[in-house]
């Protein structure tokens, strides 16, 4: 391949051919094609085996390659490929070039869009944007797969994120789940490392041994689930683990949930407050003043119900204590609020949640690490593996590389908009403050 990676095919071939367009069909009229004829241009080179200096032609043999897309049809290049023989040793060799890798069909033009377009659109749709096989899309999917995931278990990495994804139901009826495990390092963005399949303690513990440095790990954050727990002790013994906050907060909406189901009021009651269950989970302070005073007028009807929304609302305050003893503080006077309330027995269960996982849980303090936006990428994983009609694990995880690829320039100009937003408004309130002191100086 050419060192100079700005180059085009075309750019390049055009000391090496004469080229003459054939034809052009738009898109929407038959297969649809962009095809030009390549003639190489013959210099007879000197044999690399024996240096003798002047070679000749022996063999023709004629190639197709595709180059990319034009207006959303391939591009292709018919070639005559030129096999010389030395007349001194009788040693035979074939032109090679540059801007066309050994062997390949397709350019480094096309070879970049394909990994590109994955998982932003169906790999079917690529095959037909180049005129290539479903097969051969796949293949070079699974090759990039492979050739990203050496590269990111070779990173160094201060936090990390796990969770597992619901993606179906095999064949057999059973649950179709996925490990991911993903770079939390970061404030602007969070790459994954890699997708698995199984997420028993060994299983989990297995994957982590294969991150060459993880022994950088500072913590990880991940969802309450004992085999996490345990496998990060047993392969991160130093490294703190973080409960995710917000399945901290969702196990306590569950029980604002439980409590509207039991709530004691009539049938047509009920079915419009299951209508509007979602003003039962928000954060009060993000409700309007109209779906406060409709969620008054449910809350009225059960004080049970009532009393257990107050309490897990004051809960949902926790988050936001500024350090770890003032969250701590906030917490033993919360607890004792719980069992002075008439609602202490329903609420046992997430208490005794929040007992169990209490150190890992105010770890977050400390570190100030979430599972939020690797929520946020299984969403995509899951999109991206129903647009593939469930793709095979290397290909969805070679979806999931280029994804992160992709977006790695847009959110670092965002990360960089927003710093300079905050800059621009310290400024301001900085050259207010100095105003304010200059008048009242001129007045004293």
């Amino acid at each position: 391949m050419s060192d100079n990676q700005y180059n085009t095919f075309f750019d390049e071939i055009q000391d090496k051919f004469r080229w003459v367009f054939e034809y052009y069909h738009p898109y929407g009229v038959g297969s649809g094609c962009l095809k030009c004829r390549l003639f190489p241009i013959c210099d007879n080179p000197g044999c690399p085996s024996c240096g003798y200096g002047k070679t000749y032609i022996h063999e023709h043999k004629h190639r197709e390659i595709r180059g990319g897309t034009f207006n959303g049809v391939p591009v292709i290049y018919d070639l005559d490929q030129l096999r010389h023989i030395c007349p001194i040793c009788g040693a035979t060799f074939v032109d090679t070039y540059d801007c066309l890798p050994w062997g390949h069909g397709i350019t480094t033009e096309a070879e970049n869009y394909i990994l590109t377009m994955l998982g932003s659109m169906p790999m079917e749709l690529i095959a037909s944007s180049l005129g290539l096989s479903v097969e051969t899309i796949s293949n070079r999917a699974e090759a990039y797969a492979r050739e990203q995931r050496e590269i990111m278990l070779g990173g160094h990495y201060k936090y990390l994120s796990m969770d597992e994804v619901f993606i179906g139901y095999n064949a057999d009826g059973s649950h179709r789940i996925y490990w991911v495990l993903n770079d939390n390092s970061l404030s602007w963005k969070s790459n994954n490392i890699m997708i698995s399949v199984g997420r028993t303690q060994q299983e989990v513990a297995d994957n982590l041994r294969r991150l060459i440095h993880g022994n950088e790990v500072i913590a990880v954050s991940t969802d309450m689930w004992q085999a996490y727990l345990d496998a990060i002790q047993e392969v991160f013994p130093n490294a703190a683990v973080v409960a995710d906050r917000f399945h901290v907060i969702e196990d306590a909406e569950k029980i604002i949930d439980a409590m509207r189901k039991k709530v004691n009021c009539s049938k047509d009651d009920k079915e419009i407050m299951k209508k509007d269950r979602q003003l039962f989970l928000t954060y009060w302070m993000a409700l309007s003043v109209d779906q406060m005073v409709q969620l008054d007028n449910y809350l009225s009807k059960d004080k049970k119900l009532e009393e257990t929304y107050y309490l897990i609302q004051e809960f949902m305050d926790f988050y936001s204590q500024p350090d770890y003893d003032s969250a701590l503080e906030y917490l033993c006077k919360w607890e004792s609020k719980l069992f002075r309330s008439n609602v202490a027995a329903e609420l046992m269960p997430f208490y005794n949640t929040l007992v169990h996982w209490l150190p890992y849980i105010m770890n977050y303090f400390l570190f100030r690490i979430s599972n939020g936006r690797t929520e946020g990428k299984n969403n995509l994983l899951r999109e991206i593996d129903k647009m593939g009609f469930h793709y095979g694990i290397d290909s969805l995880q070679a979806c999931f590389y280029s994804h992160d690829r992709n977006q790695e320039l847009i959110k670092w100009r965002r990360y960089q908009h927003k710093i300079l937003v905050k800059q621009e408004k310290a400024e301001k309130v900085l050259n207010a403050n100095r105003t304010s002191a200059i008048t009242s100086d001129t007045a004293a």
